[in-house]
């Protein structure tokens, strides 16, 4: 019985799907390289050095859009020439930053859009040499090898997108100055997904701080009501307690009024003047208005208030 295997690509998102509508660019490949971005790229990667993929860097790693080997630098300059030419003349301005390690960017309806050649390089364990066998701690764990194949890519593309494309590599027949204009059609596609995705971003960032300023308006009317609630039982204790004091007065004073009551008289009334004294500090109705103002503006008493 015959087996068949079927797969399903994934569809481009509806919204994506305009941008790949218009036909690619036919971009030719200048013999001179005439781009301000690449004639300094050019002055830099001659004087660099090696990484251990045997792509060219530079002193301090400055440059991110161009790995290539020493070989194949001269056509990796050609195609990014012709690129950022191409793409310039579609009012697509392309910009370096200067921050350390950055890589040439494209401005596409207002989102910049990172570019890359890079040459594909074969990895494969690393075989010890005689000599290596005694230090073995120090060796490489894969050796590289620079295929010839280069590969355009673009750098930023955010996840869950969709399938956008990223890479435009060289294959058996093709060539990547043949895939410049497809190229150029995939960073508008990649610039509508930035896009997007910074949008909805945005909206997500939107809805926490929303979320987050709800959640404190609740915390804070819910701090409120247990301050309000705590005043109160405390201004109703006070004034409990101010009530069963002056009773107490009084129940001495019918004490006194009523019995043949031995004891210096002046010193009752000092009982007496004292508790009746402090039956009036504790009583929130001896200063009604003051009351109220601290328990509907507790920061006209206490500075460090916040409501």
């Amino acid at each position: 019985m015959e087996h068949l295997d079927f797969y399903v690509r994934e569809r481009l998102r509806p919204e994506f799907e305009e941008f790949c509508r218009p036909i690619p660019p036919k971009v030719a490949i200048p013999p001179d390289l005439s781009h301000p971005l690449v004639l300094k790229s050019e002055k830099l990667l001659q004087s660099g050095k090696l990484n251990q993929q045997g792509q060219l860097i530079t002193k301090n790693a400055a440059l991110a859009h161009i790995l290539v080997s020493r070989e194949q630098l001269p056509r990796a300059l050609r195609i990014v020439n012709a690129m950022l030419q191409a793409l310039e003349e579609r009012g697509q301005p392309a910009s370096w930053p200067k921050e350390e390690g950055a890589s040439i960017a494209v401005a596409i309806e207002g989102e910049a859009v990172r570019l890359c050649l890079s040459e594909i390089t074969d990895c494969a364990p690393h075989v010890l040499t005689p000599a290596e066998t005694k230090h073995p701690w120090s060796t490489p764990k894969y050796d590289y090898k620079p295929t010839g194949r280069l590969q355009l890519q673009i750098a930023n593309v955010p996840a869950f997108m969709g399938p956008i494309r990223r890479t435009w590599a060289d294959g058996k027949q093709q060539r990547i100055e043949n895939c410049i204009g497809d190229y150029i059609i995939g960073l508008s596609v990649a610039a509508a997904a930035i896009k997007r995705d910074r949008q909805e971003t945005e909206a997500k960032h939107r809805q926490w701080e929303e979320e987050r300023k709800r959640e404190e308006e609740e915390r804070r009317i819910a701090e409120e009501q247990k301050r309000k609630a705590e005043f109160v039982a405390e201004l109703i204790g006070n004034w409990q307690e101010a009530t069963r004091l002056r009773q107490f007065v009084k129940a001495i004073e019918e004490t006194i009024a009523g019995s043949n009551f031995d004891a210096e008289r002046n010193d009752v009334q000092k009982v007496l003047d004292w508790t009746k004294e402090y039956a009036d500090s504790l009583d929130p109705l001896s200063d009604l208005p003051e009351a109220v103002e601290e328990f509907v503006r507790p920061e006209s008493k206490y500075w460090w208030f916040k409501s």
